[in-house]
């Protein structure tokens, strides 16, 4: 019993094959008219047993002939193509004929048919909606399906047309102006009006780009030149049998990936990742400085600036993969040395260096500023050790000397605190050069002067007697 069922299926395959094969449209029209003819040759009554026995037996009259001289086959055939029955025929064939030759002559216009041979076959190839056993494809590849579909109208409009894609290589067909479906590599029959949309290469792709120019974040150009390999999407790994493994919606989607440029021409889906990173490069540029961009990048630094370019093309999701877009995935990518373009103006140069100069002398200007509080404070601070040092002595004087304080001793106390105050002063600030000697020396006389007013002061004073002559 399973042997059965196989078996049945495909006898049944076999049994459907032939009526799948009728152009029924055309089997229809066949039919009607056949039909058409048997009506018009039984309303006009002709009687095919009379039309023969009148070419067999001219001399005898119509009443003497029998109704079943001649065989019902030939009654048949003289009934239909009796003139009078052609009559109403005839104009029916000759308005088909008339038909197929404006259908033909539709054709040639409406697809731009070379000649009538050309849209006639073309128009016969869709009545019959197969191909040929021994009809040789038409092999595909990206850059030759233009020229194909020059030489084929087939190709150019629309099938039924064999077709061999090449290993390594995908295809993408529509019908109507709508996707139909994804062709892997192999043989392959297009359908009635299956338009092969294109040819997707499934091999690693490189693009270049070189002097490419950008602006900085002052507007200065710079120039460089980058590079990206890329290909489809592979959706799965690959397999001696699959050496080149494609995921179907990545093929339609660089299929569809196209765009019309400046000049009218076509652009395939291999020119817009180049284009991607190119404006993500140029983004990355335009928000950093001149200065920055031309120091000296090490390994590390230059890795993290191709990573941040790619991230902006192609995202990673939260585990860390990249986000496929248009259906292509990026393998390398190259950064060369950003260097500035020679045909920088005069104008951007002063921008550069007036903006420099703006930068240093508001720095300036800040350290200035900072020195001169620094200063304040310092004379501040000056100025409270003066008078520490002031106050610090006269509390001493009063110490030693009581509750009496003579002017002299003030004074003396003064000089001492004057004294200590440079010697401090001087050796914080290592700078006693000659006026400083000259002002510890002099501070060294007063004080001598006033040691010697005190000794002075401390001798007992004689006393003047008059009464006694010396």
């Amino acid at each position: 019993m399973t042997l059965a069922r196989p078996r049945a299926t495909v006898s049944a395959r076999r049994l459907q094959e032939p009526f799948a094969r009728l152009n029924w449209p055309r089997v229809v029209l066949l039919l009607l008219l056949l039909g058409y003819w048997l009506f018009v040759s039984r309303l006009e009554r002709v009687d095919g047993n009379l039309v023969w026995a009148a070419l067999r037996f001219p001399d005898l009259s119509p009443t003497m002939i029998p109704s079943d001289t001649f065989p019902r086959w030939m009654r048949l055939l003289a009934e239909l193509f009796h003139p009078r029955v052609l009559r109403h025929v005839i104009p029916v064939i000759v308005g088909w004929q008339l038909a197929v030759q404006a259908g033909v002559s539709l054709m040639q216009v409406l697809y731009d048919c070379p000649d009538r041979q050309t849209a006639a076959d073309f128009l016969r190839r869709q009545r019959r909606d197969r191909v040929g056993r021994l009809e040789l494809p038409y092999t595909v590849l990206p850059h030759n399906l233009d020229q194909a579909r020059e030489e084929s109208i087939l190709l150019r409009v629309g099938g039924p047309v064999p077709v061999v894609i090449p290993n390594g290589y995908a295809a993408v067909t529509e019908r109507n102006a709508r996707f139909m479906r994804v062709l892997p590599p192999g043989y392959h029959i297009l359908g009635r009006f299956e338009y092969l949309l294109g040819v997707v290469d499934l091999q690693p792709q490189t693009r270049t780009a070189n002097d490419v120019t950008m602006l900085t974040r002052e507007g200065i150009p710079v120039k460089t030149d980058i590079g990206l390999t890329f290909a489809i999407d592979p959706g799965d790994e690959p397999s001696p049998l699959r050496p080149y493994p494609f995921n179907s919606e990545a093929v339609r989607q660089a299929a569809y990936a196209g765009a019309v440029k400046a000049n009218g021409q076509v652009s395939s889906w291999d020119d817009a990742p180049i284009g991607k990173v190119r404006g993500a490069l140029s983004a990355w540029v335009a928000d950093h400085p001149l200065d920055e961009l031309l120091a000296d990048m090490n390994h590390e630094a230059h890795y993290l600036m191709r990573d941040e370019v790619i991230n902006k093309v192609w995202p990673k999701d939260s585990e860390g993969r990249l986000i496929i877009k248009d259906g292509v995935r990026p393998l390398r990518f190259h950064v060369g040395r950003l260097n500035p373009d020679d045909t920088i103006s005069s104008q951007f140069i002063e921008y550069w260096l007036s903006a420099q100069q703006r930068e240093d002398q508001l720095a300036q200007a800040k350290d200035t500023a900072r020195l001169a509080q620094d200063l304040e404070a310092t004379r501040i601070e000056g100025h409270m050790l003066i008078i520490q040092a002031l106050v610090e002595g006269l509390r001493q004087a009063q110490q030693d000397a009581g509750s009496r304080v003579s002017g002299y001793i003030l004074a003396l106390s003064l000089v001492e605190a004057l004294r200590q105050m440079f010697n401090m002063s001087a050796g914080e600030a290592r700078a006693v050069n000659e006026s400083s000697n000259r002002l510890e020396e002099e501070l060294a006389a007063v004080s001598q002067r006033l040691a010697g007013l005190q000794d002075s002061l401390e001798r007992p004073t004689v006393a003047l007697n008059p009464s006694r002559p010396e």
